[in-house]
């Protein structure tokens, strides 16, 4: 199996890509997500800067990723996840969506 699993949403929702990196973790995907949470700048470090950083990183992982799943709780997405989801459809990349229950189908 060993699809790789690239996860995209608000970093507020940090306790959710947690738990789905373990989930997808020990059915076998190998994870991209997040590796930096708070980026609203509350965080010392996090800033305009760092936040470009990340966007772009974002995009090479998803380039990387065999699947998308947007961490869209009760189906909030920003700006910056609608733009890394607009590339991932843009690579012809399959995306699914946390907030309609189809990451069940990975």
């Amino acid at each position: 199996m060993y699809s790789v699993v690239c996860l995209i949403g608000s970093t507020k929702f940090e306790s959710t890509f947690r738990e789905l990196e373990e989930s997808l973790t020990l059915k076998g995907y190998l994870i991209f997500s997040p590796l930096v949470y708070n980026q609203s700048g509350d965080k010392p470090g996090c800033g305009k800067k760092a936040k470009e950083i990340i966007d772009v990183a974002t995009k090479l992982k998803i380039n990387h990723s065999d699947i998308v799943v947007v961490v869209d709780v009760d189906g909030y997405m920003g700006n910056s996840t609608k733009a890394q989801r607009d590339h991932a459809l843009f690579l012809n990349k399959p995306v699914l969506y946390y907030s309609k229950g189809e990451v069940s189908r990975l």
